[in-house]
C-alpha cells in the first residue's frame, strides 16, 4: 500500500477501538518497535512513555466532544505500542499539532493557550469575587460591561494591574510585537475570523481587562491547552503531534484529505459568505 493513498476508514484508526463492532486483528510483526525511541529523539523527551492511559488529555479535549474518533489518549497509546502506519494515518494527529504551531512558530516564544488559560483563570477569580461585592454588579457574567456598547478606549481602559497579573503567570507574553505569525495558522481563526490570537494577546499586553475577559478566543484556545495542564504525568500532548506530523512528512505521508475538504468548502463559504454581505451593503446604499 503507497503510503499517499490517504487514511483508514472510521473505525480501523485504531485496533480494539469501541467504535468498530469488528476491530483488526493486531499483529505483532506489524508494530514497529523502534518507532516511541524516535519519537523520544525527535522530541528530546521521551516523558510520553510514562503515559498511564489515564485519559485526562481525552476528557478536556474539545476536538473529541465534536467526533469521537479523535481521541489523544488513544494516539498517544499507538506510538508507545508502536504503531506508526496507524498514528501516521490518525486525523487527529494533524488537527491536535495545529492548535499548537502558533507556540511552534512564534519568533518570540510566546505560548498563546497558555495566556489564554491565564485569563480564563483571572476571570474565573474575579467572578468569585463578584458574588460578595455589590460594587461589581455592574459586570457582565461574561466579564463585560453590562448593557449598551462599549466605549472608544482610552487610557482609563487600560488596567496595568491586569496585565501584571497575566505577565506573573507567563513572562513571555509581554515580548510579543503583534507580528501575526500566530493568526497565521491558527485554525480556530480559519474557521472563524473573529477568534484572533493576535488580537488576544493585544489586548493582555494593553491591559485591557473587561475585552479580554469577554473575548471568546480565550475559552476556546484555553480548552485546547488544557491538556498540557491536566495530565499527571506530564506529558505534553501538542509536542507529541507536532513532532508526528513532521515525522509523517519526512516519511512521505499527506496532509488527510478529509481535513484538506473541510478547509476547502470552510474557505469557500467563507467567501460566499463576505460576496453576499457585499452586495446587502450595496443594495442598502
Amino acid at each position: 500500500m503507497k503510503k499517499t493513498e490517504g487514511h483508514r476508514d472510521k473505525g480501523t484508526e485504531c485496533p480494539n477501538s469501541t467504535l468498530d463492532p469488528s476491530p483488526p486483528e493486531l499483529l505483532v510483526n506489524d508494530l514497529d518497535s523502534g518507532f516511541r525511541e524516535r519519537l523520544a529523539a525527535k522530541t528530546g523527551d521521551a516523558g510520553f512513555m510514562h503515559c498511564l492511559s489515564c485519559g485526562s488529555c481525552t476528557a478536556s479535549c474539545p476536538v473529541r466532544r465534536l467526533e469521537e474518533k479523535y481521541n489523544p489518549r488513544r494516539v498517544i497509546r499507538m506510538a508507545i505500542m508502536g504503531m506508526k502506519e496507524e498514528v501516521y494515518r490518525s486525523e487527529f494527529v494533524w488537527i491536535c499539532s495545529y492548535h499548537y504551531t502558533c507556540h511552534h512558530r512564534c519568533p518570540q516564544g510566546v505560548n498563546i493557550g497558555q495566556v489564554a488559560d491565564a485569563v480564563v483563570q483571572l476571570a474565573e477569580e474575579r467572578r468569585r469575587d463578584m458574588t460578595g461585592n455589590p460594587g461589581l454588579s455592574r459586570i457582565a457574567p461574561d466579564g463585560s460591561p453590562a448593557g449598551g456598547d462599549r466605549p472608544v478606549i482610552s487610557g482609563k481602559d487600560m488596567d496595568r494591574e491586569f496585565k501584571r497579573q497575566v505577565l506573573a503567570r507567563v513572562p513571555e507574553a509581554g515580548r510579543c510585537f503583534i507580528c501575526g505569525s500566530c493568526t497565521a495558522v491558527c485554525p480556530e481563526t480559519l474557521m472563524d475570523k473573529s477568534k484572533d490570537p493576535r488580537r488576544f494577546i493585544r489586548m493582555v499586553n494593553l491591559g485591557l481587562r473587561e475585552q479580554a475577559f469577554a473575548d471568546e478566543f480565550k475559552d476556546v484556545c484555553a480548552t485546547h491547552y488544557r491538556c498540557l495542564s491536566r495530565c499527571p504525568q506530564g506529558v505534553n500532548i501538542a509536542h507529541i503531534m507536532n513532532a508526528i506530523r513532521e515525522m509523517a512528512v519526512e516519511e512521505g505521508y499527506t496532509y488527510p484529505p478529509a481535513l484538506a475538504a473541510l478547509e476547502k468548502a470552510e474557505g469557500t463559504k467563507g467567501r460566499r459568505d463576505e460576496g453576499i454581505e457585499k452586495q446587502t451593503n450595496k443594495k442598502g446604499k
